[in-house]
């Protein structure tokens, strides 16, 4: 176990919100159980019971070998591409932590520009400036890379769900109630308030596939109020949002995801 280099992993982890508190702990306890009493560093005691997130930085510091920046900036990548793949993190929450990483490098680090570059372009794309498909394989390609270093740093201290407080967790359910809707914007008005869509949401269908695929997490279960009104009064757009929601439940097979429609709103009386 190459103490130095994890603590280093944990530092730039916490400094940009992909390790929290927790994780550090995590981590100390397990240093503690696998090393021999004699090589633990007395550092790593105060990290398994600290208590306060910001004595980490400085617990951390103790530890840190400077000579394993460059390994462990690339096993933090390696672990957010883990992350991604795994479903655990969006697109969109991706590439807010990639942006963060680019801060954290050194200004003459050649990732500095290039990181900045791939998560604005896909920023510009979500605005309707771009492509947002190019966007997404571009910071794929980049994640990709480095898939080999996740294999660095124990994998089950991974987060397993966003930590950072601006990420929402998935709901287990909503009701999206269309009985009343009297116009398309409606409907989309609807589904960006009820799916928690970002404001940079276009309001038609292409910024609805781009959203659940790469923006939010769907709830595990959507219940449609209303069903029959919306097929009767705009049939074309209760046919490509029906339609969508399919596509989306066949390419994310392992997610656990439903749809009910229900003929009457939950309004109705």
């Amino acid at each position: 176990m190459d103490i130095g280099f994890e603590a280093k992993v944990c530092q730039i982890g916490l400094t940009i919100g992909f390790f929290s508190r927790a994780h550090i702990v995590a981590w100390a306890d397990n240093a503690i159980d696998l090393l021999e009493v004699k090589d633990i560093p007395e550092t790593m005691f105060d990290l398994s019971v600290v208590k306060k997130e910001e004595d980490i930085p400085h617990l951390l510091s103790k530890l840190i070998t400077d000579k394993e920046e460059e390994k462990s900036i690339q096993t933090i990548v390696g672990m957010i591409n883990f992350s991604y793949k795994s479903k655990q993190y969006t697109l969109y929450e991706t590439c807010e932590l990639l942006y963060r990483l680019s801060t954290y490098v050194d200004f003459e680090h050649e990732w500095k520009s290039f990181l900045y570059a791939i998560t604005g372009n896909l920023e510009l794309a979500l605005d309707g400036y771009g492509d947002v498909d190019s966007s997404r394989k571009e910071i794929e390609m980049f994640l990709a890379k480095h898939e080999e270093y996740s294999a660095l740093f124990d994998l089950v201290l991974v987060p397993n769900q966003p930590l950072v407080t601006e990420f929402k967790p998935r709901k287990e359910q909503i009701i999206l109630d269309v009985s009343q809707v009297s116009a398309p914007a409606d409907l989309h008005m609807i589904l960006k308030r009820q799916l928690d869509f970002p404001d940079v949401y276009g309001m038609n269908w292409n910024a609805f596939w781009d959203a659940i695929t790469g923006m939010v997490k769907l709830p595990k279960k959507i219940t449609i109020a209303g069903w029959s009104v919306l097929l009767e009064r705009f049939p074309e757009e209760a046919k490509t949002l029906d339609r969508l929601l399919k596509d989306y439940s066949l390419r994310n097979t392992k997610d656990d995801f439903l749809v009910a429609y229900e003929e009457e709103s939950e309004t109705s009386f």
